[in-house]
């Protein structure tokens, strides 16, 4: 049975985030058999309230004529409902929870363990501290957009109830309601539910599926990194330490093939969910940016652009290790040329040069073979955005 604490620790606390994040919906990747009862209570609750919370986007463009809405309350229905459609499409990654089971313990398998060299574990914590930081603040960043978010709405509308006005009744995300709003307490009800659906689907769906791609693609890349750090370290020699040296490159190679083969299945497992991010980025990133310049009150502007800044750092997040993997496969054949290799016998340097071959080519990240995931289609990524952006907002200006 796969069981949490058979892994290193200090691989578990790289990992703990998004496996916490999906037990709180009745996944476990981990320690299934315990509590299943409990786990399945846990995980109908959240797809009935996805659905409820879908199913009223759904009505909202059915009956979009019947409900006379206005092209901002369009404007604000359409990102939700794609983050909604987006979070939704990475519970894909749930098929899977096997194959990342796996991957988790192959790497565990190369996890170094009782490190002696200085260097290498300074390196190693070096990884591991980056990967938790950088990890925890995408994790504080994002829930913080999200209370500024579903929060500044309500509390615009008890604020102008306390110095008697009138307000209307405005929700963080425009849905369609079988009743009239006609009370304070039933708004109240609704907002708690939009805000209850909101931070359930987007940090145990999109935000873990993230953070899951992140975490063992960044673990990946550090092994890759210590297996540079062995290389260039390697002991070179000839006559009776030649076979051992040989043998230790030996040992060297099948860590690497092993790598390649963990970065392959990172591809194909989370290789959906990052064309889905392509897909419909662009167009969430515009629209909650539109809305925050054509906005006229100045905290629904910050609303608006508080979650076109997290949509953009997830795009961010998830564009970023793809390019460190990139770079740490590809850098094994610099390290390979710094070996002593013109110190060794032929055997050695045949292995050195296949080394070298291979890493030419580096890992990749891939979009289900759409494009490739590193900063370069961040960059694409944002400028098609902005694209967008100015056509919407003539569009807009135009219908004035």
């Amino acid at each position: 049975m796969a069981s949490l604490e058979q892994l290193p620790s200090s691989l578990i606390d790289t990992i703990i985030i998004p496996v916490k994040l999906f037990r709180f919906i009745g996944q476990e990747f981990f320690d299934d058999y315990e509590a299943r009862f409990k786990n399945y209570c846990k995980f109908t609750i959240f797809v009935l309230l996805s659905f409820i919370f879908s199913s009223g986007f759904t009505l909202f463009f059915i009956k979009i004529n019947e409900t006379d809405a206005g092209i901002l309350e369009i404007a604000n229905a359409i990102p939700c409902f794609l983050l909604v459609i987006q979070s939704l499409l990475k519970l894909s990654l749930l098929r899977k929870k096997h194959r990342i089971r796996c991957v988790v313990y192959e790497i565990a398998e190369l996890w170094p363990r009782d490190i002696e060299d200085r260097e290498k574990k300074e390196i190693m914590n070096y990884w591991i501290h980056r990967n938790k930081i950088v990890c925890e603040a995408y994790f504080r960043c994002t829930r913080a957009g999200l209370i500024i978010y579903n929060s500044i709405n309500l509390v615009i509308y008890f604020v102008l109830r306390i110095l008697d006005k009138n307000p209307d009744y405005v929700f963080p995300c425009q849905l369609y309601y079988p009743f009239e709003m006609d009370s304070v307490w039933k708004y109240v009800a609704v907002y708690l539910m939009q805000i209850l659906a909101t931070t359930t689907i987007y940090e145990c769906s999109y935000e873990s599926c993230d953070m899951f791609l992140f975490t063992l693609t960044i673990d990946v890349s550090m092994l890759f990194r210590l297996l540079q750090h062995d290389l260039v370290n390697i002991n070179v020699g000839r006559g009776q330490d030649a076979d051992e040296s040989l043998e230790n490159l030996k040992n060297i190679v099948k860590r690497h093939q092993n790598l390649l083969k963990l970065a392959e299945d990172l591809d194909e497992i989370f290789g959906a969910i990052m064309f889905n991010v392509l897909i419909f980025s662009s167009l969430i990133i515009c629209f909650f940016g539109f809305l925050g310049i054509v906005i006229e009150v100045k905290f629904q502007q910050c609303m608006y652009l508080t979650a076109a800044i997290v949509v953009l750092f997830s795009v961010f997040y998830i564009m970023l290790p793809g390019q460190i993997l990139s770079d740490t496969s590809s850098g094994v054949a610099s390290a390979a040329y710094q070996t002593l290799w013109y110190n060794s016998d032929q055997r050695f340097r045949k292995i050195i040069v296949i080394i070298i071959s291979r890493s030419q080519k580096p890992c990749k990240l891939r979009a289900m073979g759409y494009a490739d995931i590193n900063l370069e289609t961040f960059y694409k990524i944002c400028g098609t955005t902005w694209s967008y952006l100015s056509v919407v907002n003539q569009m807009y200006q135009n219908s004035l």
